[in-house]
């Protein structure tokens, strides 16, 4: 009788223990929830008068050899054109860094879908007072040809697609751009003269895009797909330093997984034919895809790439990714078989509008013998 009578003075103990216990954590859940709702409130406006335009800011920090100590910052707008159900949001995004050594680097870009989705305009600016890495042509440009230059740029594309069936856009884009004051450092020693587009050049082209978009969230999309074909042609002797031409394929799938979690995946392929100037050579690297790889590390007139990305959410506006995939690029079709390079990798994602599901994400992602890199942007990678 005492052992029963211990028993249950110790069960009941351990009840008054779990509910203190649970109960403290859920009251601590409540107050986290409480805070975030707060911090999202400055964003979104309160819940009674929610907000249908939404302003942010982001920091932009990065450390490199090339730059040196790099600070800036993006500049977001979130809006809709018109507000109803269907017509998708809006937003005009200004990135902008200054480094250490000088440099300086500005990026306006706007993404304006027009009522009810009819009309989509799409257009970036880019100024650059840059330096860069340089490693050459091809798949298996050697570590050791590395070279320092820098470099001024002027680039603008602009594209206006009509909906002419349900989810199918089609419309012209023009691309131009100019390099200039392209100078190698002194302790350079091997000074690429003889690449088309290292001692400057200037190009301007046009073509048409024709897509395919049933997504149903253009900033983070859980369902659906993007296909994409487009060209540039540049012809005109007397507007281009080079002539050439320009083909380029994006696919996109989006299966949701439950409720919260999505698998995405993503091929790219980049045809160029003609004398095709360095920098608008396709290269493997970047925030968007084959993360890990300096952007500019392997380089050529064709290009392919496959990723696959895992999200999955983890708590409340938390979320993180996993993501791998391969790519390569080639002077010739049977070179994209050589040497194909590998990268995955692990980001982490922050929801900063809830109402459009936008992330600010974290992304550390790596490639072959040991390359790796940092992304910090706004939105996902595709």
């Amino acid at each position: 009788m005492k052992y029963v009578y211990l028993t249950y003075k110790r069960f009941f103990v351990f009840l008054v223990f779990s509910h203190v216990l649970f109960g403290a954590k859920a009251q601590e859940k409540s107050k986290l929830e409480t805070l975030v709702d707060r911090a999202y409130s400055v964003i979104e406006g309160p819940a009674t008068k929610p907000k249908k335009n939404y302003f942010y800011v982001v920091p932009i920090w990065a450390i490199s050899p090339e730059t040196g100590i790099k600070l800036g910052g993006s500049f977001g707008y979130v809006f809709k054109t018109i507000n109803d159900s269907i017509t998708r949001p809006s937003s005009i995004r200004l990135n902008t860094s200054y480094t250490q050594l000088n440099q300086f680097n500005i990026r306006p870009h706007v993404d304006i879908f027009f009522k009810q989705n009819s009309y989509n305009l799409k257009a970036q600016y880019v100024f650059n007072d840059f330096n860069e890495y340089y490693w050459g042509i091809g798949n298996t440009a050697p570590e050791s040809a590395k070279e320092i230059y820098h470099f001024k740029q002027h680039r603008l594309t602009a594209r206006f697609v009509k909906q002419i069936f349900k989810n199918w856009y089609v419309g012209p884009q023009f691309l131009y751009e100019r390099i200039y004051n392209i100078n190698f450092f002194e302790s350079s020693n091997n000074q690429p003269r003889n690449v088309p587009g290292m001692n400057g050049y200037e190009v301007l082209g046009a073509g048409l895009a024709l897509a395919f978009d049933n997504r149903d969230n253009v900033f983070f999309p859980t369902s659906g797909a993007y296909l994409e074909i487009s060209n540039h042609l540049f012809l005109n002797e007397n507007l281009n330093t080079y002539r050439f031409k320009a083909v380029l394929m994006d696919l996109r799938k989006y299966i949701p997984i439950g409720k919260k979690d999505v698998f995405a995946m993503q091929f790219l392929g980049s045809y160029n034919g003609g004398l095709v100037p360095y920098r608008q050579m396709p290269t493997i690297g970047n925030e968007m895809i084959m993360r890990g790889y300096y952007n500019g590390r392997f380089r050529d007139d064709h290009y392919v790439a496959f990723q696959a990305e895992l999200r999955k959410s983890i708590w409340g506006p938390l979320g993180m990714a996993v993501f791998g995939g391969f790519g390569n690029v080639g002077r010739n079709f049977s070179d994209l078989g050589i040497a194909i390079k590998p990268n995955y990798g692990i980001g982490l994602r922050g929801m900063m509008i809830r109402k459009e599901h936008l992330n600010a994400r974290l992304d550390l992602g790596f490639g072959e013998k040991n390359i790796r890199g940092v992304y910090i942007t706004i939105s996902e990678a595709f």
